[in-house]
């Protein structure tokens, strides 16, 4: 599972919506999506709020900075095919 896909997730088994987490956090609907879609252009404070708006344990951090690293991985391997 990817970085976003674990975003998703979390929220999902909140029930909660975009907006309502993008109040929590005190940013746009907008901006939440950006986050949610895009993690890893956001900054660590950033992503900290989002979990901790979520509610995620300690394992569930550990599993979504695992799917962050794989995805930066993923992202730097495409990046160095490009040159």
């Amino acid at each position: 599972m990817n970085a976003s896909n674990s975003i998703k997730s979390y929220r999902g088994k909140l029930l909660l919506t975009q907006d309502e987490i993008a109040e929590k956090m005190g940013v746009s609907r907008q901006m939440y999506n950006s986050y949610e879609n895009d993690p890893l252009h956001c900054s660590l404070e950033n992503i900290l709020k989002l979990l901790s708006c979520l509610n995620v344990n300690e394992q569930q951090i550990e599993e979504f900075l695992n799917a962050l690293k794989q995805d930066y991985m993923s992202y730097k391997n495409q990046e160095i095919k490009e040159e």
